[in-house]
Order: C-alpha cells, then structure tokens, then sequence
C-alpha cells in the first residue's frame, strides 16, 4: 500500500491560523488552504495512506469519499513535484 510522508527537503510553521512551508532547497515558501493544512497536519504525524487522509478530511468537512480522494491526489502530486512530500511503499 503507498504511503506519503514529509520530506526531509521542508521546514512548515503555523502563522496565524495558516500553515506555511519552505523550501529550503528552492528557497521558495508555499502556503495551503484549511483541508490541505489538514493533510499537512496528518503527513506530520508520520507517513500516511490516501484513505487514512480522505477520512480525516471526511471527519472534518462534508464533501463525499470521490471528491475527496481526487481533490487530496491532487494535492499530493503538487507537493510530491515541489519536493515538500514524497511516497514510500
């Protein structure tokens, strides 16, 4: 089953309310909305399953199981392509 998990390439603060990362290779910052700082906040528990992050956005928010895995891979792939998260098996 594929895990994703923050890379060590990161460094990511709460201010004021939002969570923002930094690239500290690329020197770049990047800030996520509410369901992304929620992902982000159950990355920085410890590698996770796409399911596992759909039913915590579930928990939290009504969107239905579909929208939500095609939202959050979404989600994935851009931090995947800007090295601020990577999959392991």
């Amino acid at each position: 089953m594929t895990k994703y998990q923050l890379t060590s390439d990161q460094i990511s603060s709460k201010v004021a309310g939002e969570t923002v990362i930094l690239n500290h290779n690329k020197g770049a910052y990047y800030g996520l909305n509410e369901v992304g700082v929620l992902v982000w906040d159950n990355l920085e528990k410890g590698p996770q399953t796409l399911d596992a992050l759909c039913n915590a956005v579930i928990s939290e928010y009504e969107v239905d199981p579909e929208t939500c895995k095609s939202d959050i891979d979404t989600l994935l792939k851009d931090l995947i392509s800007e090295k601020l998260v990577e999959v392991i098996k």
